[in-house]
């Protein structure tokens, strides 16, 4: 028995190390993603603004048609 513990203990450290390791590649991991989505949240809310202002330019086409060629004044030219 008293032989088998230093094999133990020593493969429960190996372990431990090899699960320490990997956390620290999933917390780089997560960090990166993280800041991916920052990024990717700021682009979206960035096309919102500019969509919501296309929006309001193309309304604004609609409240102020293009006159009637009746109405219309002649080019200075005339």
């Amino acid at each position: 028995m008293n032989e088998t513990q230093p094999g133990l203990v020593g493969e429960l450290n190996n372990k431990i190390m090899d699960l320490e390791i990997r956390l620290s590649y999933q917390d780089e991991t997560l960090e990166a993603m993280e800041k991916t989505l920052a990024d990717q949240h700021q682009s979206i809310q960035g096309l919102t603004r500019k969509l919501n202002l296309l929006g309001e330019y193309l309304r604004s086409l609609k409240e102020h048609p293009i006159k009637p060629l009746s109405e219309e004044l002649p080019p200075p030219h005339y």
